[in-house]
């Protein structure tokens, strides 16, 4: 078995405490490889932690630099899966703040889903191209144009008594089929392999920078968005959707 970690650290990581920074813990948190009970048993103290109070006075402030921006809180319907597929020890990830170790949503994606919206919604194709630019065919610099708004990272919500992170499980039933060279036939029979997996519960903080009259609309393509298309991973599966306001 591979070590992962100096003797000299291995006590913290034995007792870490419940506001400690999920993303150094996702990386890096870890003994030896994970196997099993192992790695569940790890993502169920990832589960336990709170926010920081580092993170909420950060929290505060951000709130309080963006005001004046167009920025609307969407609750989560139920859980979302936000870079799952990032390299750790765990197979199995989530996008978090790289200072505070807190669940975000990338301005890239909330870009993406905006422009998915429009791409349906909106008629008016020069108004598409202000709000997030155009995607030119050639690779010519002359011709790419950058949009008019900025799509800021959307914050996790500090709530009293909300824990950002939950524990998830994908249960694989046909182990047989999607493991053997003969793709042995999937059947009925086969006893499901419950696989630990981690999401993020709670509410979002969403900020759009920008002429008021644009962000507007920005806004309301991203409520409706949330609401109707969700974001991140295994949607087709209910995941990443928000409620109504």
């Amino acid at each position: 078995m591979t070590q992962l970690c100096r003797n000299s650290v291995l006590s913290l990581l034995n007792s870490f405490p419940v506001n400690a920074h999920a993303g150094l813990l996702l990386t890096k948190g870890l003994t030896s490889e994970p196997e099993g009970k192992q790695k569940q048993e790890h993502i169920e103290k990832i589960a336990r932690l709170n926010a920081s109070d580092i993170y909420l006075e950060a929290f505060n402030r951000w709130k309080a630099a963006t005001i004046n921006f167009a920025h609307t809180e969407k609750t989560l319907a139920g859980r979302l899966y936000i870079g799952v597929t990032r390299d750790n020890a765990l197979e199995t990830g989530v996008t978090v703040s790289h200072t505070y170790g807190m669940p975000i949503i990338p301005g890239s994606a909330v870009k993406g889903l905006c422009r998915s919206c429009a791409s349906d919604w909106l008629e008016n194709e020069e108004a598409s191209a202000y709000l997030f630019g155009n995607e030119p065919e050639e690779t010519d610099e002359a011709k790419i144009e950058m949009g008019g708004l900025i799509f800021h990272d959307a914050w996790w919500v500090p709530e009293a008594g909300n824990k950002p992170f939950v524990q998830e499980v994908v249960t694989v039933h046909h182990q047989e089929y999607y493991g053997s060279e003969g793709k042995q036939e999937a059947t009925d029979f086969d006893s499901p392999v419950p696989a630990p997996q981690i999401a993020v519960q709670g509410s979002f903080y969403f900020v759009i920078e920008g002429d008021s009259a644009w962000t507007k609309l920005a806004i309301r393509l991203l409520e409706k968005g949330l609401e109707q298309r969700g974001v991140g991973a295994k949607r087709s599966s209910g995941y990443g959707y928000f409620s109504e306001n």
